[in-house]
């Protein structure tokens, strides 16, 4: 599949009656449903969306043209990553990724809200860094202590178990990026393996796991992607290679 992101003007592709879902290949958001996907080993089709130009018709499958958006039937779809991912999590219970504990299932979703300073930290840094403050620091290491401690407590190789889960595949797209932020000149984000020891055992776990790994992205490459961004030209194509595709759409006549 190319990894050319569509944009106004191109034409939406067949729908070959597979699961399609509307991404960004750099968003975290729709890295979530990817990973939930490919956990789930569910076939489907991805199309990439330029956020800065979006095709017309991405409004038909997500109210604000947001991504990720999940096409489950011809013209009909669902949109966020969290409803997407519960959605796919009760369709398709043959991999289970969620708890059968109802209280540790409601753990989980908090330990997610909680995190979410570390994430809003994440993107001030990497796309708004006039705005950084030094609380931003801290409300970002602060999510990184408080996921050692959880990993500590919990005993387990990942949070959701001896295998990953919801919870996991939730989190990691923003471990993944976090790992960019020194290659940017953010120093002062840096996760030290001295500090971190519990903490970088649990990423370098999750790098090898098969759903992450057949769609992870080195850190250097996240960092050309926000440089880009920062430049006022992000570069959603860097890694289209492909000259021709089945997927890729002709332009619409004029």
């Amino acid at each position: 599949m190319s990894e050319k992101h569509l944009q106004t003007g191109d034409v939406l592709p067949p729908y070959s009656g597979k699961l399609r879902l509307f991404a960004m290949r750099f968003c975290p958001y729709a890295e979530r449903s990817v990973l939930v996907l490919n956990a789930k080993n569910l076939q489907y089709d991805l199309v990439f969306i330029n956020l800065d130009h979006k095709p017309e018709w991405i409004f038909n499958f997500s109210p604000k043209g947001t991504v990720p958006a999940l096409e489950y039937e011809p013209g009909k779809a669902i949109f966020d990553s969290n409803i997407i991912n519960f959605y796919l999590d009760e369709k398709y219970p043959d991999v289970a990724l969620q708890s059968s504990d109802p209280l540790r299932r409601a753990q989980d979703k908090m330990f997610i809200e909680t995190f979410a300073g570390a994430q809003s930290a994440y993107y001030t840094a990497a796309f708004n860094p006039q705005a950084l403050q030094p609380s931003s620091v801290e409300t970002y290491h602060k999510g990184l202590e408080n996921l050692q401690k959880e990993l500590e407590i919990r005993g387990t190789t990942f949070l959701h178990g001896d295998e990953p889960g919801w919870v996991d595949y939730t989190l990691w797209p923003f471990l993944e990026r976090f790992e960019a932020l020194p290659l940017i000149g953010k120093v002062e984000f840096a996760i030290d393996k001295t500090k971190y020891e519990r903490l970088v055992t649990y990423m370098d776990a999750m790098k090898n796991v098969p759903a992450v790994k057949s769609y992870y992205l080195s850190a250097e490459t996240h960092a050309k992607f926000i440089e880009s961004h920062g430049k006022g030209d992000a570069n959603y194509n860097m890694l289209d290679t492909s000259a021709v595709c089945c997927m890729r759409p002709r332009k619409k006549k004029e």
